[in-house]
């Protein structure tokens, strides 16, 4: 068994207990001895579920966060808890993710012969389809398009390679070293959900940093986002937040970031027009208040998505 540098690993969860279960169920056959594990409990205090701390292990530790307050509000109470002992690093994962015995070792080991790199990132396949990858390093284009290299290519057809730099790591898988967060702070807790690690890899790289994605290392996430067409919560944030990371950090005119953003929104559409063509215009709608509130500069938690799509 491995001794490391200590690590504090970071799940979320957010209503679906069974995730977080099986997640942290992984988690518990890593070669990494030297984890601690912080659990933040996101779910609204009105949902009646289980108390997470009858479900897990009595060694991890539970902290509620009293309500939905984002996932890069719940992911900053788990790094304060972190930083407030002595974890060298800190490990955010998806409580629909699951990993390896050698995830986190493989990570770690990256991070140590990479010293100027403050953020790591795994390989991620799908766990509905466990020999397809979603994600081997992120990239970004134009005035702030993202995408997932490789998604959708069968995982032993792309060779691991070495160390490489990357644009962006995503949030399910996202070791940050101490140094970093000292260096750059938390997580921005403006976007409420999706976009928060492309900035914050962003910031680090103006600082200094590389974000680098670790060769051999795995991590299975069973999204449950994914479906015929995109919840109404998904296309909100995704257009919204896309905007306003945009704006954060590319010069271009606000007209053409929204003509590059509209197109981006089309295959959603399309998707929604084919699967539940009675929810399009609805949809239609969400687009166009998503861009309307990232012109004005609205930001964090929206509560009226759902009904602005199914009346």
């Amino acid at each position: 068994m491995r001794i490391g540098p200590q690590v504090a690993t970071v799940v979320v969860n957010y209503r679906h207990y069974d995730d977080t279960v099986r997640c942290l169920t992984s988690l518990q056959a890593s070669d990494t001895a030297d984890q601690r594990v912080i659990v933040v409990d996101n779910t609204e205090r009105e949902h009646h579920g289980p108390d997470l701390t009858d479900l897990l292990d009595p060694a991890v530790e539970v902290v509620s966060a009293g309500d939905n307050v984002g996932f890069a509000a719940g992911c900053n109470i788990g790094i304060r808890a972190a930083l407030a002992s002595s974890a060298e690093f800190v490990w955010l994962l998806n409580p629909d993710a699951v990993v390896s015995a050698e995830t986190l070792t493989r990570l770690l080991q990256t991070a140590e012969e990479h010293p100027d790199a403050g953020i790591v990132g795994s390989r991620i396949l799908d766990g509905g389809h466990p020999a397809r990858i979603l994600f081997n390093g992120g990239v970004i284009k134009g005035h702030g398009s993202t995408y997932h290299a490789d998604a959708g290519v069968f995982d032993p057809s792309v060779p691991d390679g070495t160390v490489r730099d990357v644009d962006y790591v995503t949030g399910a898988c996202f070791l940050i070293r101490r140094e970093t967060l000292r260096q750059i702070g938390l997580l921005s807790e403006d976007y409420f959900l999706y976009y928060e690690e492309t900035d914050y890899c962003l910031r680090a790289q103006q600082a200094g940093w590389r974000t680098v994605l670790a060769p051999y290392s795995r991590v299975w996430h069973y999204k449950r986002s994914a479906g015929r067409y995109p919840p109404p919560y998904y296309v909100y944030y995704m257009c919204r937040n896309r905007l306003h990371f945009s704006k954060r950090f590319f010069t271009a005119p606000l007209s053409e970031i929204e003509s590059e953003l509209e197109a981006f929104a089309t295959c959603w559409l399309q998707q929604v027009a084919t699967h539940a063509p009675q929810l399009r215009a609805g949809y239609e709608k969400l687009v166009e208040l998503a861009l309307a509130d990232g012109r004005d500069g609205r930001l964090g938690r929206r509560d009226d998505i759902d009904a602005l799509v199914c009346g």
